[in-house]
């Protein structure tokens, strides 16, 4: 039995019109960011809103899962609404980067046996997770 879920039409539509063309997994030159960071401390190229553990796809995933508005974001994150608007404007242009990093950790989740279907007490996590992950 598979644990991948079906991803709708609307979750589909907010992936395309997201993914950006002609990108090949590579991070572009320094961009300068005003709510963004690199965050030394984590394996990934993925950026952060300055000063919290919050990643830019997390802001993604609010907006075109949860279907929440940047400004019901920025309200339940506590953020500035410019903060929301730069990490959703980060993820459309490095969107190849962070379904690559995406893609690595869902395998090595996987050689973890995260996913695996005698982990039922991880269930719930797995299904919304690999619905996150699917989405790359």
């Amino acid at each position: 039995m598979s644990l991948r879920p079906h991803v709708s039409s609307t979750v589909q539509h907010a992936i395309a019109a997201c993914y950006p063309a002609g990108k090949r997994g590579r991070m572009e030159p320094q961009t300068r960011y005003t709510y963004l960071e690199h965050r030394p401390d984590k394996r990934t190229q993925e950026l952060f809103i300055r000063g919290t553990g919050v990643r830019t796809s997390t802001i993604w995933y609010d907006r075109y899962i949860s279907r929440m508005t940047p400004q019901q974001i920025a309200q339940n994150r506590d953020l500035p609404m410019a903060a929301i608007l730069e990490a959703l404007a980060y993820c459309q242009d490095h969107w190849e980067v962070i379904c690559a990093e995406k893609d690595a950790e869902r395998a090595w989740l996987d050689a973890q046996g995260f996913f695996a279907e005698d982990s039922s007490a991880r269930r719930g996590d797995a299904i919304s997770m690999m619905t996150w992950m699917q989405m790359c």
